[in-house]
């Protein structure tokens, strides 16, 4: 799925896909390069903590359906930066629908 798919969304301001490693291989939107290679590596980092958090959950509470981690929403005051698979985006809070742009998010990840 292309990115621009994602970026037309309401609130989303800027969507980057990244390798494994966190290096960007595709991004778009109002983000500087800079500031998108801090969000390509804060995704790519988060995604492994989040994984290995959701291990120690399952784990723990013996509930099926939490490992492996589908994906992961951190929402400040006035953006949130949501993740699925190797792609994130950053979203205006005030503009944007969690639902929408995660079932998005899912779909570009299964593709």
């Amino acid at each position: 799925m292309p990115l621009r798919k994602i970026l037309v969304l309401d609130g989303v301001t800027a969507v980057c896909r990244f390798r494994d490693d966190g290096v960007i291989m595709e991004a778009q939107g109002m983000l500087p390069p800079e500031l998108m290679e801090r969000l390509a590596h804060f995704a790519q980092w988060y995604r492994r903590m989040v994984s290995s958090n959701t291990d120690v959950l399952s784990l723990f509470s013996q509930m099926p359906g939490w490992s492996p981690s589908q994906g992961w929403v951190v929402q400040g005051a006035a953006m949130t930066v949501c993740s699925m698979g190797n792609t994130v985006c950053l979203v205006d809070n005030a503009e944007g629908s969690l639902n929408e742009i995660m079932r998005v998010l899912t779909e570009a990840a299964h593709e």
